[in-house]
């Protein structure tokens, strides 16, 4: 456990220095979104048994460059409060053809500023690899549910297993004959009914390659899809909801390849529209009354009112963080 967590947790048993802690949390938040997701594209080639895919009313597309690059120029210039770039969102990012571009775009207005893709691997070929490491990329993720191709298929339907194996592959192998620290190179395997069976093959597939193997728990999708968690992901799935704000609309600031703008990544049909970045600004959006509203209701413990959020299983990833330890006791401050 970290000093911060360990400081919050504390906290909990002396609630007017938490509250006076909290607030001072709060208003920093509240002045710049800390992580930027931006859906390059919406489009995608795979048709995943956990993705609510087939329920997407919304108009697919590609982000154009002129409009990513509004928005990273007004990140540049709250380059100290974004912690974060992630140029994607619902759909494949590898999917825009400017999608290079858009990372050294960001790279060259805010070089210290981590830039994170996370992609289903089909379009990294061999052949784009140079190109992958040479953009200024920070971190991608690769998500290659199973152990086996059997598993991965019946998961990822319409990829290919051993193309997407290949492709991680080629990229690793090229960061390492080129002795490239960047981009980090993660896998993801969902902990799930039909890939359970098979985390620590995975694991010990990916372990010795792979900078990082990542096991990741089930999201529902804010109760869309079948709830495939399993053990005590299950449970926890299953028996609770949220008892205190989700951190989303707090940190972070969802932008859809058309410039609307949601209170939350999980919200894929953006059905809670608060704003518009191809009209206004991130700062005014983020301060708006819209978002303000559905802090309070959240604060306030009100979730029947948010039909998005009130079947949203997302707690299970945020009860064991400091976010939730400043809300302890349950009550608005």
């Amino acid at each position: 456990m970290g000093l911060k967590r360990s400081l919050f947790k504390a906290l909990s048993h002396h609630r007017p220095l938490q509250r006076l802690v909290r607030d001072a949390v709060i208003r920093r938040k509240l002045g710049f979104p800390e992580v930027i997701s931006i859906e390059s594209s919406s489009y995608c080639n795979a048709d995943c048994i956990m993705c609510p895919r087939e329920k997407l009313t919304r108009t697919k597309g590609n982000m154009t460059l002129d409009l990513y690059r509004k928005i990273i120029d007004e990140c540049a210039r709250h380059r100290r409060q974004v912690r974060l770039i992630q140029p994607f969102m619902f759909g494949e990012p590898f999917i825009n053809k400017r999608l290079v571009e858009m990372i050294q775009y960001t790279k060259h207005k805010m070089p210290s500023t981590p830039v994170n893709v996370s992609t289903n691997g089909s379009l990294i070929s061999p052949e784009r690899a140079q190109d992958i490491l040479d953009s200024g990329l920070d971190k991608i993720n690769i998500d290659i549910d199973g152990a086996s191709k059997e598993t991965f298929e019946s998961v990822r339907v319409g990829l290919n297993y051993d193309d997407v194996v290949e492709n991680a592959r080629s990229l690793m192998a090229l960061k390492r004959r080129t002795g490239r620290k960047k981009p980090e190179i993660t896998v993801t395997i969902i902990n799930m009914d039909r890939t359970a069976g098979e985390i620590e093959a995975f694991k010990g597939l990916w372990g010795p390659i792979a900078d990082h193997v990542v096991v990741q728990s089930y999201t529902t999708w804010t109760g869309s899809v079948e709830d495939r968690n399993v053990g005590d992901s299950a449970a926890a799935s299953q028996a609770g909801r949220f008892t205190f704000p989700c951190k989303h609309p707090w940190e972070e600031f969802v932008i859809a390849h058309d410039g609307r703008v949601s209170i939350c990544c999980l919200d894929f049909d953006f059905t809670v529209v608060v704003g518009d970045v191809s009209a206004q600004s991130i700062q005014d959006i983020w301060n708006g009354e819209a978002l303000s509203r559905v802090r309070q209701t959240m604060i306030e413990n009100r979730y029947e009112e948010l039909d998005l959020c009130r079947h949203c299983n997302n707690y299970i990833f945020q009860t064991d963080c400091s976010w939730h330890d400043l809300w302890k006791d349950g009550h608005p401050g």
